[in-house]
């Protein structure tokens, strides 16, 4: 495995701006010179002058080293069969993920009228001959979702037309093991990054789960019983606005879904909240078999 490809992989989400402290909603509507022949010395100056020339670009590559590692890239092209890209009026609204080839999950507050589920995308700005698309025939949020809390955040997408999988096109399975002892994870999506936009490739980034503990502490009387947290202390790592309903997996399971989480994105102390969607099976299974 090349170190390219590693770095390729240690991505990050970033800081957009938002204006409500700790509740936020992740829903977003989108050469080199010869030196002489040996033993010759370069006319005087010359040399302090490509001392400092290779002095800045080794602080260039350095600093795009860094921006690998700190600001995102995109996911490997085929390591993301199971994600959606739900638009609404043309715009990105949210991330999804494909569970049935009849099912699409993402979070309760992405519900919009009219929504557009494309699977097998890589790059949003490109129509890529995998891709598919579909309208969406019933959306199904919780019962129990509660808009101010946060709580439930999760909904079940019925497609007008069947997913026909692919290399690009496959579902992912459901977490079954609830617990959270910083188990190693990664997130995925098209939502806002470091610098303020929006990439038109997909992003990943390797994270891990948060103990409750930690995560009441970094939001008091805020978590429930039905979320999970999950971030990176070293670099922020985070999933930001127009992420929301997208996966967190863990294990090649889904085991969370992009909900909220602090204003701005990144915190090194405050880890994103995800839907825990562990707890969810039986609802999910049920839903499907009555619709």
């Amino acid at each position: 495995m090349t170190h390219a490809f590693l770095l390729a992989c240690w991505l990050r989400w970033g800081h957009g701006g938002r204006q409500h402290p700790q509740r936020d909603l992740r829903a977003e509507p989108l050469t080199q010179e010869s030196s002489g022949p040996p033993g010759s010395r370069p006319p005087a100056g010359m040399g302090m002058k490509k001392l400092i020339v290779a002095l800045i670009l080794m602080a260039a590559a350095w600093a795009e080293e860094q921006n690998k590692v700190l600001h995102g890239g995109p996911c490997e092209q085929t390591s993301h069969p199971y994600q959606a890209a739900l638009y609404t009026s043309g715009h990105l609204l949210c991330g999804g993920v494909l569970i049935h080839p009849l099912w699409v999950l993402t979070a309760a507050h992405c519900k919009k009228p009219n929504l557009q589920v494309y699977l097998g995308k890589h790059n949003l700005q490109q129509r890529e001959s995998f891709q598919e698309q579909s309208s969406v025939l019933r959306a199904v949020a919780h019962p129990g979702y509660n808009a101010a809390t946060h709580d439930q955040d999760i909904m079940l997408l019925r497609l007008a037309q069947p997913a026909q999988f692919s290399e690009r096109i496959q579902p992912l399975s459901l977490a079954e093991d609830c617990s959270a002892n910083h188990t190693s994870c990664h997130i995925l999506g098209w939502g806002k990054t470091a610098d303020g936009g929006f990439p038109n490739t997909i992003q990943c980034a390797y994270i891990h789960l948060v103990s409750r503990e930690e995560c009441e502490r970094a939001y008091p009387s805020q978590i429930t019983q039905n979320m999970v947290c999950a971030g990176d202390e070293k670099y922020g790592k985070d999933s930001c606005q127009g992420d929301s309903g997208g996966p967190l997996v863990c294990g090649d399971r889904l085991r969370g879904l992009v909900s909220w989480g602090n204003v701005p994105c990144g915190s090194k102390e405050k880890p994103g909240v995800y839907t825990d969607v562990c707890r969810y099976g039986h609802w999910i299974r049920k839903t499907i078999q009555a619709n």
